[in-house]
């Protein structure tokens, strides 16, 4: 289990998601390996913790490279990626659960997998969590990829991120955890 040093993580306040530390991959599989389709340089939505510091669930949504023809005029080219209640292996720091997909109307359930570690920071800083989380899905029953789609292949999702503590602007009273 991730050990926090404080009970920081409980407070939403008190990190933050840098935007330069995350990103994405959706890659087909194929008999000679993956074959990576997109990069997905960024994501919005929420990490959801235990008071630990454990990764709890998640919801993100995915902006997508190009939209796919078969979505409607009023639907987004967003893939929306959620799970709750995962399960944490303590000895790993893995995270297993079952996740949920959505494109416009289509809609896929899977398993996922990840990790959620604390990196330490050398002696002046404090440590952060990085996030690593994976999906396999059926790219038929979400109709997409197209390239995918085509060859009735596997898509893999691939995501990471890091939750660090919110910088103190001097001055300023940091706010204490409820």
């Amino acid at each position: 289990m991730v050990s926090v040093p404080d009970d920081s993580y409980i407070d939403p306040s008190a990190w933050r998601i840098p935007m330069d530390a995350i990103g994405g991959t959706l890659s087909m599989n194929t008999s000679k390996g993956p074959r990576l389709l997109y990069e997905l340089p960024c994501f919005h939505g929420s990490f959801y913790l235990r008071p630990s510091g454990v990764l709890a669930g998640f919801t993100l949504q995915l902006p997508l490279p190009s939209c796919p023809a078969w979505l409607r005029g009023d639907e987004a080219p967003v893939l929306f990626w959620e799970s709750v209640d995962l399960v944490t292996d303590a000895s790993s720091n893995g995270v297993d659960g079952q996740a949920r997909l959505r494109l416009g109307r289509q809609e896929a359930f899977t398993t996922v997998s990840g990790l959620c570690t604390e990196i330490p920071v050398g002696r002046s800083g404090r440590s952060y969590l990085k996030i690593i989380l994976e999906t396999v899905f059926s790219s038929l029953i979400l109709r997409w990829p197209a390239e995918a789609q085509k060859r009735l292949r596997p898509a893999t999702l691939k995501l990471f991120g890091e939750i660090r503590p919110a910088e103190v602007i001097p001055g300023s009273v940091p706010d204490q955890p409820r």
